[in-house]
Parts: structure tokens; C-alpha cells; sequence
């Protein structure tokens, strides 16, 4: 039985892929780059997202982009939502007893802003925000939380989530509802592949 669950943040709990692009082709802008479509956004971003911006902005420092990232996306927190079935879900999981914690890269600003106003900070017994590498952090936070690996799982909408779960040794699942499609996701060989966070509601 799964008992706890770890969720990343954009993509699968909050609709933010518009707002991403958005401040990244403003990013891009600033160093004279064309925009880019959200097909090509999708195609090239990866986490962590500093190889992304390692391929497309080899110029760039991570100062200057966190800078200007910071900036740029700062006006957009107020256009992000969550996703259908989000709050549901959170609901579900305290009802049913589950422990919940957040586990994203998303500046823990962002993260409070967003929250806060969505009314869903609550639900998570810790939120771990600005892990660029969760693959790196995974373990610890079973240690920490003395989470058994096998009743736990890590619902995230890239690659590099469902390599976290994996290096966690707990049972990954993919959703649909984000950054990667469906054709990115499957040579990393997900474990499930959900339409999105009702779809893993309705399996648990």
C-alpha cells in the first residue's frame, strides 16, 4: 500500500508551463535569442535545467539567469492554477491518511506566493522548493522522514522525475499534465503513466 507520496510541482500539481516559457523566452531576449515555441520549449528543457540553458545560452552565467529569471516570472505567480484534480487529490491523501511532501525545483518565493494563494501549502508535511537536482535529495528526505521506499511514491511530468523515484527506489509515476510528452517519457520506461493527478487518485 502506498502511505506516503512525494509530488513535484509544475506540471503536476500547478499549470505553469505557459508562464515558464514565457519568462524563458523573455530570458532569451535579453541575449538576442529568437523565442521559442512550446513545441521546441518542450523538445530541449530538461531538469536539471542548468543543461538546458547550458546548450541554448552557453553564454549565460547561472547569476544572470537566476537574476533575470527571478524578475521576469516574479509578475507571472499570479496566473498560475492548479491543475484539475490537484486540490482533490491533496484533499484524498490527507483524508486517507497519506503523508505528503513537495519535492520541485521551484523557487521557494514562487512556491510560498503560489501556495499561499491557491490555499494548498497545508497539505504538505514538508515542501522541499529549489532542489535543482532531486535525484540528489531524494534519499535524504526518505531518511529524515523515516519513509519506507516500498509504500512510497514520486508523481512528477519529466524524465528526471521518474530517475528520482528511481534512484529513491520507490514507485515512480508519470503524468501527462506537464513539460514532457508522452514521447519524451516513455524510453525512460515509467513504472505508470497517468493522464494526470485525478488519474493517480482514481489508482490509488
Amino acid at each position: 500500500m502506498i502511505r506516503n507520496v512525494l509530488l513535484d510541482w509544475s506540471g503536476t500539481l500547478a499549470d505553469d508551463l505557459a508562464a515558464v516559457l514565457e519568462a524563458t523566452n523573455l530570458i532569451f531576449a535579453e541575449y538576442g535569442r529568437d523565442a521559442l515555441t512550446l513545441e521546441e520549449f518542450r523538445e530541449h528543457f530538461r531538469l536539471p535545467f542548468s543543461g538546458f540553458y547550458a546548450d541554448l545560452l552557453p553564454d549565460a552565467t547561472a547569476e544572470g539567469l537566476e537574476a533575470l529569471y527571478e524578475r521576469f516570472f516574479l509578475g507571472l505567480n499570479d496566473r498560475i492554477e492548479l491543475l484539475p484534480g490537484a486540490l482533490d487529490f491533496l484533499k484524498f491523501c490527507r483524508a486517507t491518511g497519506r503523508r505528503t511532501f513537495l519535492l520541485s525545483t521551484i523557487k521557494t518565493s514562487h512556491f510560498k506566493i503560489q501556495a499561499g494563494r491557491l490555499g494548498v501549502e497545508k497539505y504538505f508535511e514538508v515542501a522541499y522548493t529549489e532542489i535543482m537536482d532531486k535525484r540528489e535529495k531524494i534519499r535524504e528526505i526518505l531518511d529524515i522522514h523515516s519513509l519506507d521506499p516500498k509504500e512510497t511514491m514520486f508523481v512528477g511530468d519529466m524524465v528526471h522525475d521518474i530517475e528520482t523515484a528511481r534512484h529513491g527506489g520507490v514507485l515512480d509515476v508519470a503524468v501527462l499534465s506537464g513539460f514532457d510528452r508522452i514521447e519524451k517519457l516513455i524510453p525512460a520506461r515509467p513504472t505508470i503513466i497517468a493522464r494526470d493527478i485525478a488519474a493517480v487518485q482514481q489508482l490509488l
